[in-house]
């Protein structure tokens, strides 16, 4: 495999987004992967090659705003429309090979889940979606800012908001002692004074503000009639297990498969050494996405990894979750 090369993709006449493109193996591919990320597009090189390995072409594109890509950076803003385009326009220059696949964890779950929706409600969608793959997806605003049960989430989200949310490249994160600081001033003088323009800028105070009067996302409203296939990964650990349920529950208009495992929100990397060794000898979680991707008859449908070296996948055609307090994870398909 040759390095990638860089294409600027036009979302609007004056935004062209840095796209880095890699090819798999001489031979016509077999999809294209589409990545959407404000984390840094070479940050996705292992990712990518994860697919590039397996017979994808891959698209890895810096969100707007974020390292190579102009425009202004505002999180959960611009990623239905930007990731819609950006499939439009690849179809458009040719660099669509065979169906896409949009992909993505955390906030670059979120950019596959809007590009899927803004495409979806096209009234004419040339390229051909296979599926979302949506995964520990951090959903909206409000979701990432709060737990389940309404409770605001100041330390995940000041440190976020420090490290990335206010500009062009992301920052060193704030020390743990500074980060309690900055936590105890929010419980006890309001959110809205942890954010100075005189440190992040002057658009920060408004965007910290968005942020903390967003409402909870209708996932129902927003996905119920997104017709791509859409597996969801979660995670036993992750703080965000609740809003993947969720989302696989809300998006009744195409078929849906869960994948977890006893991993957080880094996913494998979470597993400890031996948990991780059997999940490699059986192909990694890249050969279980092919699995069940590649089987529509196994759709709705949930997978757990269990661990264990002689039965590491248990699959329930409909399952509930375990936890029950969870909603299952599906619509009913009867």
């Amino acid at each position: 495999m040759t390095e990638p090369r860089t294409l600027g993709i036009a979302v609007d006449p004056l935004i062209h987004l840095a796209t880095d493109l890699y090819e798999p193996a001489p031979g016509r591919p077999r999809g294209t992967v589409l990545i959407r990320t404000p984390y840094a597009r070479v940050a996705q090189r292992e990712h990518a090659l994860s697919w590039v390995r397996r017979g994808f072409r891959v698209a890895v594109q810096d969100v707007r705003g974020r390292y190579g890509s102009p425009g202004s950076w505002h999180p959960y803003h611009h990623e239905g429309t930007d990731g819609g385009r950006t499939v439009v326009e690849m179809e458009r220059l040719g660099l669509i090979e065979g169906e896409v696949l949009l992909v993505g964890a955390s906030y670059d779950a979120h950019c596959a889940l809007e590009a899927a929706h803004w495409l979806d409600t096209r009234p004419a969608r040339v390229p051909t979606v296979r599926a979302v793959i949506a995964m520990v997806p951090a959903l909206g605003l409000w979701e990432t800012a709060h737990d389940p049960d309404g409770t605001p989430r100041l330390r995940d989200r000041i440190g976020w908001w420090h490290q990335h949310g206010f500009a062009r490249t992301s920052r060193t994160p704030l020390s743990p002692a500074e980060l309690d600081r900055r936590v105890e001033r929010a419980r006890h003088h309001g959110v809205a004074g942890v954010v100075s323009p005189s440190e992040y800028g002057a658009e920060a105070p408004a965007l910290w503000q968005r942020l903390w009067e967003a409402r909870p996302l209708d996932l129902a409203a927003r996905y119920g009639s997104c017709t791509t296939t859409l597996l969801v990964i979660g995670g036993d650990t992750d703080f965000f297990t609740r809003e993947a349920h969720l989302l696989a529950r809300a998006w009744a208009g195409g078929r849906t498969g869960y994948l977890t495992g006893p991993w957080g929100h880094g996913l494998t990397a979470d597993l400890a050494p031996e948990t991780a060794r059997v999940l490699r000898a059986h192909g990694g979680l890249m050969a279980r996405i092919e699995h069940v991707l590649g089987d529509a008859a196994m759709l709705p449908s949930a997978h757990r990894f269990t661990g264990d070296p002689d039965t590491p996948w248990v699959t329930d055609a409909r399952a509930p979750s375990t936890d029950p307090t969870m909603p299952t994870p599906w619509k009913d398909s009867r």
